[in-house]
């Protein structure tokens, strides 16, 4: 969402896509996220039905690698759901960072909060500030 509206800690976001565009940051996805942001965007009173396509094409021109939720990464979203009382929404995030072994950016407090996790979550408005 915040790579396509203004609103808060749209900035960290955009240097996220840029680090990611430019190829000094390898990105992994759950397969649900371009559902959830073009869903979100459709749902979102201050951006305009008709730059949907346009948003879609942006998603598929960015490259993501899209993780479907099979396997290991399945079991390991129902496991961290269980642990944390995440829905498996949440908890997809969470599994990949764990499986990837790497850091989770997210706008989710909740996420943020989980202090329990071997995965280090990480608010969005923190990216790039201790990577100089």
């Amino acid at each position: 969402m915040k790579w396509f509206l203004e609103e808060a800690d749209t900035d960290p976001a955009r240097r996220l896509r840029e680090d990611f565009l430019e190829g000094s940051l390898r990105l992994q996805v759950p397969s649900l996220l371009p559902f959830e942001v073009l869903n979100s965007l459709k749902y979102t009173p201050n951006f305009p039905v008709r730059a949907l396509p346009a948003a879609a094409r942006a998603l598929d021109a960015a490259g993501l690698l899209t993780v479907p939720l099979f396997g290991e990464y399945a079991e390991r979203t129902v496991a961290v759901s269980s642990r944390f009382d995440l829905t498996i929404h949440d908890a997809a995030y969470v599994a990949l960072a764990d499986l990837a072994d790497c850091t989770l950016y997210t706008a989710d407090r909740e996420l943020v909060s989980l202090s329990r996790t071997r995965t280090p979550i990480v608010h969005i408005r923190d990216y790039g500030r201790d990577s100089g």
